[in-house]
């Protein structure tokens, strides 16, 4: 953004980055998504009485599949990842 519109990057506002702001929105979307909180607290390494806590019923499941449903534009700079179904047949 900064070197199209030649602005100083020095100078360009920037967006404070919430820490571990990606795995609190994987455990609470995946949490919606799922609806199995022992699965989700074994995928991240949290007790389940945590994700009841902190997680539980923050997001609703047709946000989560949006959220999960999330991809980068079509550029020439993207590898593209086999779906978990066809890794596991694959395998």
């Amino acid at each position: 953004m900064a070197k199209k519109e030649k602005k100083d990057p020095q100078k360009v506002n920037r967006v404070e980055w919430k820490k571990n702001g990606l795995r609190h929105s994987f455990i609470s979307y995946r949490v919606a998504e799922i609806q199995n909180v022992n699965q989700v607290a074994l995928e991240c390494g949290n007790s389940p009485a945590v994700l009841f806590k902190h997680y539980r019923e923050l997001v609703r499941p047709a946000e989560a599949k949006k959220w999960f449903a999330i991809e980068p534009s079509a550029s020439g700079k993207v590898t593209t990842m086999p779906k978990v179904e066809a890794a596991v047949a694959a395998a």
